[in-house]
């Protein structure tokens, strides 16, 4: 289960610091990967006597059909998570103009059931509920979750 996202008056600070942390952590597995997996691909393609352009074409071909897809995987997970900690720090802000909260779900064959299960429940803003809900806890698909908070106004 995902720690509960920072609130008060140092919230942008630790999630800044998450982010950060988040995506340096991202690019050093991606590149640790291709360089691994280039250099497999080296030695496999230079053993077969490919040379020059040839083997750097193939290499290249190998990679892209290899990483793309994990790549962009990789890539909308973590701008999920900086979307959800940008909405949450926002709410943190406007706290007193918040008087509740609804868990929304893009609700198609593409949901998880706890996901479904949980479109529509309401929480009190900043309650040990609402923390524990926060997407994506609970979710199948964790980082790839497609489910919001909608702040509900006080007034």
């Amino acid at each position: 289960m995902a720690q509960a996202p920072p609130k008060g008056p140092k919230a942008s600070i630790v999630t800044e610091e998450a982010i950060r942390v988040r995506a340096s952590i991202d690019l050093a597995e991606i590149v640790s990967r291709l360089q691994n997996e280039a250099a497999r691909l080296i030695a496999d393609y230079s053993q077969r006597g490919l040379t020059g352009p040839a083997l750097a074409n193939a290499v290249t071909s190998d990679l892209e059909a290899m990483f793309g897809t994990s790549l962009e995987r990789t890539g909308r997970e973590a701008t999920h998570e900086a979307f959800a900690l940008g909405r949450n720090l926002e709410a943190q802000s406007q706290a007193d103009s918040i008087g509740g909260v609804v868990r929304s779900a893009i609700l198609d064959e593409n949901s998880c059931p706890p996901c479904v299960g949980l479109d529509g429940q309401t929480y009190t803003f900043n309650s040990a509920d609402y923390f524990n809900d926060m997407p994506p806890n609970h979710c199948d698909g964790g980082e790839q979750c497609r489910c919001l908070y909608i702040y509900r106004s006080a007034a």
